[in-house]
């Protein structure tokens, strides 16, 4: 494995190379501050993973405030029944993906804060020493982490599940558009009590599979939205109360 591991960085170091080769440009000063601080230079740039990590958190932990705020305001005032939305932790995968994106400025400030006008002998060295360009490589990855970010953020305020007293709304996480159902467009309800695991064997596993009509199967065994068994409860009991449908049980769902 760590042979593997080896020849992969090994070929991620040669295209890095290959598709943003380093220019080496003239800097003021260079090769004097160069002999005089290439020792300082190497520290700044190994222990540069402790702001990088703290910058990456702190952008991740304000998505996570602002993403569960604008969440709360989007939903909040509905009149549903049964409400399943995002988790708050939900938010934590759009901070990651927006703080690897927008890591760039503040690890660029802090550093010109830092080296002061010897900024540009130290981003000199490091491209010179690796041989490629930085932010020429950073630039795409961290626009490709926006996007993403951008995206699974939209797509994660419309997907939810509402049910009112005459309709079941469903809005998957890859869907733009919401499912609304009736209580009459259900035709089955199973209860399980064990699922099989990838091993092949059965695990205690308490969840309802709710049949649709049109071939939509609600599995609560995929809880992504970390709802309790009690409120899936509720959801069937909503259903059974108002409609001739009866709760099948099945041992082991396969």
């Amino acid at each position: 494995m760590i042979m593997i591991a080896s020849v992969v960085s090994g070929l991620v170091f040669i295209l890095l190379v290959s598709l943003f080769p380093h220019k080496q440009r003239s800097v003021k000063n260079y090769d004097a501050l160069l002999q005089l601080n290439q020792y300082k230079y190497n520290i700044y740039e190994i222990f540069s993973i402790i702001p990088l990590f703290f910058f990456v958190g702190l952008i991740c932990y304000i998505t996570y405030l602002l993403g569960n705020d604008v969440q709360n305001l989007i939903f909040s005032g509905r009149t549903v029944d049964i409400a399943i939305y995002p988790p708050d932790t939900f938010w934590l995968a759009s901070g990651l993906c927006f703080g690897f994106g927008l890591i760039v400025p503040p690890m660029e400030l802090l550093y010109r804060i830092l080296l002061g006008e010897e900024y540009d002998i130290y981003t000199e060295y490091t491209n010179r020493k690796h041989g490629y360009d930085g932010f020429r490589v950073l630039r795409p990855i961290c626009l490709a982490f926006v996007v993403v970010g951008l995206a699974v953020s939209v797509l994660g305020l419309g997907w939810y599940k509402e049910i009112t007293a005459d309709r079941i709304l469903i809005n998957d996480f890859f869907s733009l558009r919401p499912q609304t159902y009736t209580v009459s467009d259900v035709r089955s309800l199973t209860r399980y009590e064990k699922s099989i695991n990838a091993d092949g064997f059965e695990k205690p596993d308490l969840h309802y599979k709710i049949v649709f009509t049109d071939g939509r199967v609600w599995d609560t065994s995929d809880n992504f939205h970390e709802v309790s068994p009690e409120v899936y409860g509720q959801v069937i009991q909503h259903i059974l109360s108002r409609s001739s449908l009866t709760l099948q049980h099945q041992e082991t769902d396969r």
